[in-house]
């Protein structure tokens, strides 16, 4: 009897695979930057036969996921139109495998000590298996920024920071790109490598938690970012006249209120957004000023219990002093900060005082403090450990629904602050700093 199940299953997967060489992947691209959509398909499969798809890799083999799908009658699996019929995600997504990656072992100290500064592609394989056996396997290399971008490393005037440069000679559109309440220098991985991908001139700039700058998000000078702008003016590579700025989280906050105070940033996009400037972070049972200008404190919301409706008309950011167009990204279920009902009164504020240039608020559903860069992770938005007060952060929102909202918001991201800084012609007002 267990010799003539053995020989059942043996016929079994001999009849569905047909011959093993047979089965094979189409992915018309294997060296992709990982915002790339990849069109994965397996072919050469017996009519209806299941099979399980698994994707593993990262930088220490330390991500997987899986599916399994039934083959149509042409006997071939089509991730872009195809739902598994279990898994690791169940609905029809061509990236579904990416998104839905669930870390197996904890990334090594050397893996963790290189953080964002990596920049080596990625390595990731993809197998067929049907009853136990792999029926066919690819590699796919993802990188988190063109591999013809030049990187130098800032560390003049007090600026601390990565300079990346397209490799033609410019002059270039170019993006500031500012982290939030984790401090350092923002990565590759994020939205610097996309929009360094993509024909910008970024400079990802660090404000606290890094060399020679405070440990803490506590009185940083807003002087510290004109230098930036400063010298970003000075290089042959970027366009002074078309210069921008993104943050998320607490870099959200911080790019509303640098466009509102200085002239020469031409769109803001404010990731996460908070309408009203905060205290500092993060230092538990003390508050203290986040930002100042001129040597003194910019008026931020006292703590709960201590605040009144004058400390949150004092606290709002004015917006409508914003030299170009903003964009706005937001979750409804924000775990951290209520960012779409910031939103919404950044919103009304810029319709309040008939703000001259193009504005749009994109909320989404189901998401939380998790929008960026899409197709990683998101089975990650809970239980991660916030590096600058040690608390654990909750995103908020589904792993489902935040990969959506990365989906839909990145090219969205990508043609408004094309048009916006493209647009030469666009109207100037006049704008001091406060």
């Amino acid at each position: 009897m267990p010799c003539a199940r053995v020989i059942a299953i043996v016929l079994l997967v001999f009849v569905t695979t047909r011959a093993a060489g047979e089965v094979h992947f189409d992915i018309p691209q294997t060296d992709v930057l990982t915002d790339e959509r990849i069109p994965i398909a397996l072919s050469g499969l017996a009519p209806r036969a299941a099979v399980t798809v698994q994707l593993r890799g990262g930088q220490n083999d330390e991500w997987a996921s899986s599916a399994t799908f039934v083959a149509d009658d042409s006997g071939t699996v089509d991730l872009t139109r195809m739902a598994p019929v279990r898994g690791s995600y169940k609905e029809i997504d061509a990236m579904g495998l990416f998104w839905s990656l669930e870390r197996q072992r904890e990334q090594t100290s050397e893996a963790l000590a290189a953080g964002d500064e990596a920049r080596a592609p990625e390595s990731w394989t993809l197998t067929a298996e049907i009853a136990g056996q792999v029926i066919a396997r690819t590699s796919i290399r993802r990188r988190a920024v063109a591999e013809s971008v030049r990187f130098t490393r800032l560390r003049s005037n007090g600026l601390v920071g990565t300079f990346y440069e397209p490799p033609s000679a410019g002059p270039h559109p170019t993006m500031i790109v500012l982290g939030g309440s984790e401090g350092g220098i923002p990565g590759p991985a994020g939205f610097a490598g996309g929009f360094a991908s993509r024909g910008y001139a970024v400079l990802a700039l660090a404000y606290f938690r890094a060399e020679g700058l405070p440990n803490l998000l506590s009185n940083i000078p807003l002087e510290y970012f004109g230098t930036a702008i400063a010298w970003l003016k000075a290089q042959p590579s970027v366009d002074a006249n078309r210069i921008g700025v993104i943050g998320g989280s607490r870099g959200a906050e911080l790019a509303l209120l640098l466009g509102s105070v200085y002239p020469s940033l031409h769109v803001v996009v404010a990731n996460m957004p908070s309408n009203v400037v905060v205290g500092g972070c993060c230092e538990p049972g003390r508050w203290f000023y986040a930002w100042t200008v001129g040597g003194r404190p910019i008026a931020a919301m006292p703590p709960p219990g201590r605040r009144n409706a004058v400390d949150a008309q004092q606290a709002e950011i004015q917006v409508e002093r914003i030299n170009g167009p903003i964009l706005l990204l937001s979750g409804k279920d924000d775990g951290v900060w209520p960012s779409s009902e910031s939103a919404t009164k950044i919103v009304a504020r810029l319709q309040r005082n008939h703000f001259q240039f193009p504005y749009e608020s994109l909320v989404y559903d189901h998401t939380g403090h998790g929008i960026s860069r899409p197709y990683a992770p998101t089975t990650n938005l809970s239980g991660q450990r916030n590096p600058t007060s040690g608390r654990l952060v909750n995103r908020g929102g589904t792993p489902s629904g935040t990969a959506k909202a990365r989906d839909d918001s990145w090219p969205k991201m990508l043609a408004f602050v094309g048009r916006a800084l493209d647009a030469k012609d666009a109207p100037r007002s006049a704008t001091t700093a406060r």
